[in-house]
């Protein structure tokens, strides 16, 4: 997961059991936000590759394909520092 997704997490458990402050409420909504622009390029990047499959558009699908191997990247190399 990227650290985003842990503190997302987080902050939703902290939720859970109190109110949380203004600051925590801030970085909750920056957190969503950042989720929420990853999944939309990645939503794009696939929408894009469908189109250059159906339009036989070798070229374009592997510059999609590149850039979709880099944005899932973000999200699998992520592992907590103790599993090193």
């Amino acid at each position: 997961m990227m650290n985003v997704h842990w503190r997302m997490a987080e902050l939703w458990l902290l939720q859970q059991k109190r109110r949380l402050t203004a600051e925590e409420n801030a970085e909750l909504d920056s957190c969503l936000k950042l989720n929420a622009k990853y999944a939309q390029r990645l939503a794009e990047q696939y929408n894009y590759g469908s189109i250059a499959s159906m339009t036989k558009d070798e070229q374009w699908l592997q510059q999609i394909s590149t850039e979709l191997d880099e944005l899932e990247s973000l999200y699998a190399g992520k592992r907590p520092s103790f599993f090193k």
